[in-house]
């Protein structure tokens, strides 16, 4: 072999790190499979010599934003309460004004009832968002 196979070295050891957030099962699942790709991309004879160690390390970086697609968002995300502010605002702006009348009742009614618009948009999950395949390529 002409090249040294230092870019299949750094491939893997960022592959390693990529599945080190994963579930056990699923990370081996996953190392397997995307370190098999390593040496096709390596010895690929189409490719430019200083083109595979490249192309060997931007399909390993790639694959972080796939793993980030298969994690699933931890329970105790601080983010899912800044998430729910307008359904909370809403909530208290419908308390507060619930005896309000005329233009003033009006407004808070509206704006409660948009904020809950927001608010369910928001707290939507996540993975309902990113389905267009498999690493999010659209």
């Amino acid at each position: 072999m002409s090249r040294a196979p230092w870019a299949l070295r750094a491939g893997e050891l960022i592959l390693h790190r990529i599945c080190h957030g994963l579930p056990v099962e699923e990370a081996e699942d996953c190392f397997a499979e995307w370190s098999a790709e390593l040496p096709a991309i390596w010895n690929d004879k189409e490719l430019p010599r200083w083109r595979a160690p490249t192309r060997v390390l931007a399909y390993c970086l790639g694959q972080r934003r796939t793993a980030q697609f298969l994690t699933p968002p931890p329970d105790d995300d601080p983010a899912e309460m800044f998430r729910a502010a307008p359904l909370i605002g809403a909530a208290l702006l419908l308390a507060l004004s619930a005896d309000t009348q005329g233009l003033v009742g009006d407004i808070c009614t509206y704006a409660a009832e948009l904020l809950s618009v927001i608010g369910v948009i928001t707290l939507r999950p996540r993975r309902a968002r990113r389905r267009n395949g498999f690493g999010g390529s659209r």
